[in-house]
């Protein structure tokens, strides 16, 4: 490829880049060895896995030396191997809005013949990256702020649909062995609406989600916060539609799950997507983080909501312990 070639390759978008560079790989397939012929039938057939694989384990793969892969390569216009499927790993980076079905295709991609846990490390480390920078993206006065307008309301709901109704079940019950006053809007029967009614000027709702935004809670949000209902929203983003209606928004970052890894040639070139299904770590983080934030700043009044729940939790016998053995007496 001729260095008119490449300039157009940086110029359009990744989906086209990568379509170019197909189409130039089948042009020139011909003209090349049989080994690299080979190399660049692997190339069309593999595309996923030319972004995310490194080229030893492409090589591999085809059954060839990396050297081939290097040639290849540089047949097609490039410099290095890096460059060359650069392309390949912006069209995946690109596909963040792919279908479930599309992303569990990659994740195949991406684990097909790893050794050990890599693939499961790529996940632990997307989760541990979206718990990391809860702290870099919320200071101490945000989570005080938060704080104190839950402190402040005369009762609190907390809003979580599809995949974010769980942590709201969660922070839902640990707020409440603080506090008396919270509700779960669960929408049981189809009555969600019904359920927020008794929200009101002067309560708070805690509403929780991240993209893809259910349709329901973005609703829903916005309907509370008109009836001026003081609006806290754990999400993935400042500006998205039910944060732009919260007057407290805490925030994680979501982690690029297409970002690449380099750790040397012997390591992928891409990590690929850790799941078919997006990680709820980073929610998780900031429900935790708020209610041990509440706990720490609600006094004595907090104090003394904990040990009563204790004592009835006893009395109840709510935990599983293991009955007391008696001893035998010996005759």
């Amino acid at each position: 490829m001729c260095i008119r070639d490449r300039f157009y390759i940086v110029l359009v978008p990744d989906a086209i880049v990568t379509t170019a560079l197909q189409d130039h790989l089948r042009e020139i397939s011909a003209t090349l060895p049989a080994e690299m012929q080979r190399a660049a039938r692997w190339v069309l057939a593999n595309p996923a896995q030319v972004g995310l694989w490194s080229m030893r384990r492409q090589a591999q793969a085809v059954g060839v030396s990396p050297a081939t892969m290097l040639r290849l390569a540089r047949a097609a216009g490039h410099d290095s191997y890096e460059a060359f499927r650069a392309p390949f790993q912006r069209a995946l980076a690109g596909a963040s809005d792919a279908s479930l079905r599309d992303r569990a295709a990659r994740l195949q991609a991406s684990h097909a013949g790893q050794a050990g846990g890599r693939g499961h490390d790529t996940l632990t480390q997307l989760q541990t990256a979206a718990m990391t920078s809860i702290w870099q993206a919320n200071d101490e006065a945000a989570f005080d702020a938060a704080v104190a307008a839950l402190l402040g309301a005369r009762q609190v709901g907390f809003l979580g649909t599809r995949s974010a109704f769980g942590i709201a079940f969660q922070m839902r019950y640990a707020y409440h062995l603080l506090r008396r006053n919270g509700i779960l809007i669960d929408g049981l029967g189809g009555a969600s609406a019904e359920d927020a009614d008794s929200l009101q000027e002067g309560d708070a709702l805690v509403m929780i989600s991240q993209a893809p935004y259910p349709a329901a809670t973005v609703r829903l949000t916005r309907q509370i916060a008109a009836r001026g209902v003081t609006v806290l929203a754990l999400t993935d983003s400042a500006t998205n539609p039910v944060a732009q209606a919260a007057g407290h928004v805490l925030r994680f970052t979501r982690p690029d799950d297409s970002a690449a890894e380099d750790n040397g040639p012997e390591a992928p070139a891409q990590r690929g997507p850790g799941s078919f299904f997006h990680s709820t770590a980073g929610l998780l983080g900031l429900a935790e983080h708020l209610i041990a934030r509440l706990a720490a700043r609600g006094g004595d009044a907090v104090l003394q909501r904990l040990a009563d729940i204790e004592t009835r939790l006893q009395a109840d016998g709510a935990y599983w312990r293991e009955p007391t053995r008696r001893r035998r007496v010996a005759p």
